[in-house]
């Protein structure tokens, strides 16, 4: 069979190139086409158009980039009408990709969407905008089910896809980053947020030259990391995780990884004024970072905008790095407690089975 894959950002390649490894395992003739990552490259799709392209954050980036999302629409239409596949998935990155979507349903095509929309924290109205264009739904935390069943939409529970990335981690074990324990620092994976976070990190380094930091970059915004002093390790954000003793995470999937690795954090966020004015009378829920949301309290500490400071850092910072704190031990203790929420491995094997399947009858229904 065809699919056509769409993902908006780097963890979205991540997911992406797990489910198309299983894809691929199952139906060894796919042919997928795709806008996604390296990965996603790597593990046998034809990228069409690089992510990179689509990383586009806050309102005032959606404002000044109203024609390039008008332009990437339109070549979305024309590239999945020129292939024509028996079903178009999309990936997480919820407001590009429900227009997408939109856009592939009037259009006839069979709409698969892979790691659901937040509606629970951003906007329970796109629960009608999923209802209408998305034909099969596949989330990834259990309360998720209830709610979009709620309303009528056909989903599937198929566990977190972060456990199959790392449960495929091999840390090396020769690796030896500082001869001393290290911070690892993680900006982000989009250009608005590097350059956000950088200045505090780089900050940071001078005010705690006791320590060690590391970057955890990501090579595709390589040029974004050229005036700072931190040393950046590349495309291994694992491995740099592995080693560390503590880490600063930038609110997003990252979180996550970092708590399942089990590295104690502290989640880090700063945005443009409007769109964090608008998105504090938006949101629905009490935190910004997965593990929090999915545990429901202050597991981990979040600076947000102004709190994202030196001042904040430092003290977070030496709350969790004796081994013996407290802090330390509670956020691992929760990190425990997190594991046994988000499950096992195997969500990629699973939504790849579903997505087959539901394609297939589509397929038969229409022929």
């Amino acid at each position: 069979m065809k699919y056509f894959i769409l993902v908006g950002e780097k963890s979205g390649d991540l997911h992406g190139s797990n489910l198309i490894k299983e894809l691929k395992s199952i139906d060894p003739t796919a042919e997928i086409q795709a806008w996604g990552g390296d990965e996603m490259q790597k593990a046998g799709a034809n990228i069409l158009v690089h992510h990179k392209k689509l990383a586009i954050m806050g309102l005032l980036g959606v404002l000044q980039n109203l024609s390039r999302l008008k332009n990437l629409f339109k070549l979305f239409g024309e590239q999945i009408e020129a292939f024509q596949p028996d079903t178009v998935i999309f990936i997480d990155y919820g407001g590009f990709n429900l227009k997408a979507a939109r856009i592939a349903k009037i259009k006839g095509f069979h709409t698969q969407f892979y790691i659901a929309p937040k509606v629970w924290a951003w906007n329970k109205g796109r629960v009608e905008t999923i209802k209408k264009w998305i034909d099969e739904l596949y989330v990834i935390f259990p309360f998720e089910k209830l709610l979009f069943e709620s309303h009528g939409i056909a989903t599937h529970y198929v566990g977190n896809p972060l456990q199959d990335a790392i449960s495929e981690f091999k840390p090396d074990l020769t690796s030896k980053l500082s001869e001393g324990r290290y911070i690892a620092l993680l900006p982000g994976s989009r250009k608005q947020e590097i350059q956000a976070s950088m200045p505090i990190f780089e900050a940071l380094s001078h005010e705690m030259p006791e320590l060690d930091f590391f970057v955890a970059g990501v090579s595709e915004w390589k040029e974004e990391y050229a005036n700072y002093s931190i040393p950046v390790i590349f495309d291994k954000t694992y491995q740099v995780l592995h080693e560390a003793q503590a880490a600063i995470v930038t609110s997003g999937t990252a979180t996550l990884e970092t708590a399942l690795l089990g590295i104690p954090q502290i989640v880090v966020y700063k945005t443009d004024w409007l769109f964090y004015s608008l998105a504090k009378l938006l949101v629905k829920i009490k935190y910004i970072s997965l593990v929090n949301i999915i545990l429901d309290r202050a597991a981990i500490p979040e600076l947000i905008q102004h709190h994202f400071s030196i001042a904040h850092l430092k003290k977070e910072l030496k709350e969790i790095l004796p081994a013996d704190s407290p802090s330390r031990i509670k956020q691992l203790h929760a990190y425990e407690e997190l594991k046994t929420c988000i499950g096992d491995a195997g969500a990629s094997k699973t939504t790849a089975q579903k997505i087959i399947a539901s394609a297939q009858n589509f397929k038969k229904g229409n022929s």
